[in-house]
């Protein structure tokens, strides 16, 4: 009894397999969904697409294709605002399974298309397996078990094929025995191939061979490739009443080369390849039989043309064919001295667009088959300004004050070249490279520098920004409108210095924090009093260094004008006499924009 898993897969329905494909069938949820083709038969390496829709989505619906029990299936989803397409561009037997379409739009659904994969790609094949033997071959068939192989004589079945049934899924091919007998000779003798396959055209389902058994039969050498230099037979078998010829066949002739069965290359040639047929003749009827020899040689006799030339300027194309004499056909890629190739070119020609003066140098064209390989190289000449130089220093990161630092600037060919920039004076040199050093250099070094390379067609130029980093130093500190003021003045302090990175500059007094730093360097002291005197500093600072600068700052403060309680024994007049004078002298002060004199000098006055 064949087990149930045999049963599934040639055809027959056990309840189980039914009630699954029934409930997977079904659609599910609250939408329906259709798919369409629901059961299809095709041939391996054609092209399917099934179409899964949702019918009545209120939302966009979102689809999942999978295999059941949820297995991984081939093809790819395209899915669009109102279907989903699964399409396979070339099926192989694995993709031979029930395929389910499942939909999600606020409610599930789910259909199941149902894919059946065969294999019948060719006519079988017959041959004669010996003098007393006939084999009827059939090569990639998929599946074996739904195959059926007869021998006819004419229209008579005379012999069925039988043979183990096996059920792995793979592409199998199959093969008969014939012993024709006496009577078989000068009859038609057919191998017929059926497919019991359910939806398979009826113009695939049968295909056959026939031949005639007499009054020749003909077998030909199955060995007809050789390496270019080795030794080539050609052998043809014929039962003993036939007569053989052996022809090459020309473009426009056969070329008659022998009558005896075996023909003999000692050592074989490119021009040995080609189509040789045997004819067997007889007494009734002849045969012929056609033989491809395949010579294999190595890529030899190869050529290499560059058009225009190869020697150009900027800007144009160059266009490279390539050609050799080889087989297997030979790759051939492209590349450049010191490269890795390119990509094979499958007609061997190779196109430089737009080249510039980078693309000079020497090329390489390789011709590589299986069994060796020609090089040819070519000499490309870009006339054009040179490549942009590069210019560095001789340290990464920007230098430190005091630093020695050096300007290198390399070019790809000896030119010249000359180097200028910032403080430096140009320089200039024939070579491949130049330098220029700057001993102890400073921030007044810092800025661009440039390095230009020129030639018959042109410049290029390439800068490099140098910049110093210093300490502060040369740091001031100015103070308006003095060191010395009033109480209820205002003071502006003014700092600056020269470093790099710039400068966090703060200010504070003496046993005190620094306060916040400014970022102009200017600071504001309003309405002092006495109590503002004191030794103030200011500090700049980077990551290189600091520099503190000190100022001392004396606020006056206003004397009070003396009291009766100070001079009691003056008399009233006398104190409005001393008022008055005092009075006279700070307004005659006051128009001289002086601070006019103090109360003791008024005192002096009196």
């Amino acid at each position: 009894m064949i087990p149930l898993l045999s049963q599934i897969k040639s055809g027959g329905k056990p309840l189980i397999w039914m009630l699954l494909m029934t409930s997977l069938s079904l659609k599910t949820g609250a939408v329906k969904v259709q798919i369409h083709p629901r059961s299809v038969v095709k041939h391996v390496n054609e092209s399917l697409e099934l179409v899964c829709t949702a019918l009545d989505c209120q939302d966009e619906p979102k689809y999942t294709w999978r295999g059941i029990l949820d297995t991984i299936i081939g093809g790819k989803m395209e899915s669009g605002q109102k279907s989903s397409r699964r399409v396979y561009n070339q099926l192989t037997i694995e993709d031979e399974k029930t395929i389910l379409c499942k939909v999600n739009c606020g409610g599930h659904g789910q259909a199941t298309a149902n894919v059946k994969v065969y294999s019948f790609p060719s006519d079988p094949v017959l041959s004669r397996l010996n003098h007393s033997t006939l084999m009827c071959r059939v090569s990639s068939l998929y599946p074996v078990h739904m195959f059926k192989l007869e021998w006819l004589r004419g229209e008579t079945v005379i012999s069925r094929w039988e043979d183990s049934v096996d059920y792995e899924k793979r592409l199998q091919d199959i093969r008969s025995l014939y012993t024709p007998s006496e009577e078989d000779l000068g009859k038609n003798i057919t191998c017929r191939v059926t497919l019991s396959l359910d939806g398979v055209p009826e113009d695939r389902k049968v295909r056959s061979v026939t031949a005639q058994y007499g009054p020749a039969f003909l077998t030909t050498s199955s060995n007809t490739t050789v390496k270019i230099g080795e030794r080539l037979e050609l052998k043809c078998d014929a039962d003993g009443k036939s007569s053989i010829t052996w022809r090459k066949l020309e473009k426009s002739e056969a070329i008659p080369i022998t009558t005896n069965r075996v023909h003999v290359i000692e050592k074989a040639t490119s021009a040995h390849a080609g189509v040789y047929e045997c004819e067997a003749s007889a007494e009734l009827a002849s045969r012929r039989s056609r033989v491809s020899v395949t010579v294999k040689a190595p890529p030899m006799n190869s050529t290499v043309l560059v058009y225009p030339s190869t020697q150009v300027m900027e800007a144009q194309n160059i266009t490279i064919h390539c050609s050799t004499v080889s087989f297997p056909p030979a790759s051939i890629t492209l590349s450049r001295e010191g490269n890795e190739p390119g990509s094979p070119s499958p007609n061997g020609i190779f196109h430089l667009f737009n080249i510039t003066s980078e693309d000079t140098g020497t090329y390489m064209v390789n011709f590589t088959n299986e069994l060796g390989y020609e090089t040819l190289t070519i000499e490309i000449m870009v006339k054009g300004p040179p490549n942009a130089p590069i210019i560095r220093l001789n340290q990464t990161g920007n230098p430190k004050a005091g630093d020695n630092v050096t300007i290198i600037c390399d070019s790809d060919f000896p030119l010249r070249l000359n180097i200028s920039g910032a403080s430096l004076n140009q320089v200039e040199k024939h070579g491949s490279s130049v330098s220029v050093n700057l001993p102890s250099i400073q921030l007044r070094d810092s800025g661009l520098y440039h390095c230009e390379a020129r030639n018959a067609f042109g410049s290029k130029r390439s800068s490099v920004n140098v910049t110093v980093r210093a300490p502060p130093m040369n740091s001031t500190v100015l103070v308006y409108p003095s060191t010395q003021v009033m109480e209820a003045q205002n003071i502006t302090i003014h700092c600056s210095t020269v470093s790099f990175p710039p400068a966090s500059i703060t200010l504070s007094r003496e046993g005190n924090e620094p306060g916040s730093p400014s970022p102009n360097g200017i600071f504001h002291l309003f309405n002092i009093t006495s109590e503002d005197t004191g030794t103030y500093m200011v500090n700049f600072t980077n990551e290189l260094g600091y520099e503190t600068l000190t100022i001392e700052i004396m606020v006056k403060g206003q004397q009070s004008i003396l009291t009766k309680t100070l001079i009691p024994s003056v008399s009233s007049v006398s104190l409005l006499t001393a008022a008055a004078l005092l009075m006279r002298r700070l307004i005659r002060s006051k128009k001289k924009d002086s601070f006019g004199p103090s109360l003791d000098d008024a005192l002096e006055v009196l």
